[in-house]
């Protein structure tokens, strides 16, 4: 299974100039964890997590700072044809919640914890039980043992 297979496409972006706060409001409206952080260009340069922008701690750091102080800048991609298991090592190695999937330089969705746990929980990659046609052998039974006897004392 590969990670076109299970990403969505359906990204929310939000420009790296933005304030925070905008990131905040978007993701409790849309009720999404992750938003993909893109420069003038449009090019990914991170990611900002419902855990970036905390909670009332930080209220005010997210009225005044912008996505770009908050964010966590991204190094880590996919690709649409990389294996989900390697994406979730990914994932798990560098302790993330999401990847960007990137086809040609361009964001083309997004993989999340929430769809591996998806993947986990529909039994899609579960492998075939293994037919056996080994032949039974049984063991002989064994003669019961007993303790030497020991010589008399007189």
């Amino acid at each position: 299974m590969r990670v076109r297979d299970i990403m969505s496409a359906k990204v929310q972006t939000i420009d790296m100039n933005e304030k925070a706060e905008t990131a905040w409001n978007l993701m409790k409206w849309r009720r999404i964890h992750h938003v993909v952080v893109t420069d003038e260009s449009g090019q990914v340069v991170g990611v900002v997590s419902a855990r970036d922008l905390g909670g009332r701690d930080r209220d005010d750091a997210r009225k005044v700072r912008p996505v770009a102080a908050m964010m966590t800048a991204y190094a880590v991609k996919a690709v649409p044809d990389m294996p989900v298991r390697q994406a979730a090592n990914v994932m798990r190695g560098w302790n993330i919640g999401c990847l960007p999937v990137i086809e040609g330089g361009r964001l083309v969705g997004i993989v999340t914890v929430s769809d591996l746990l998806r993947i986990v929980a529909e039994g899609i990659e579960k492998p075939e039980p293994a037919v056996r046609s080994a032949k039974v052998v049984r063991a002989k039974k064994a003669a019961p043992r007993t303790a030497p006897k020991r010589p008399r004392r007189r």
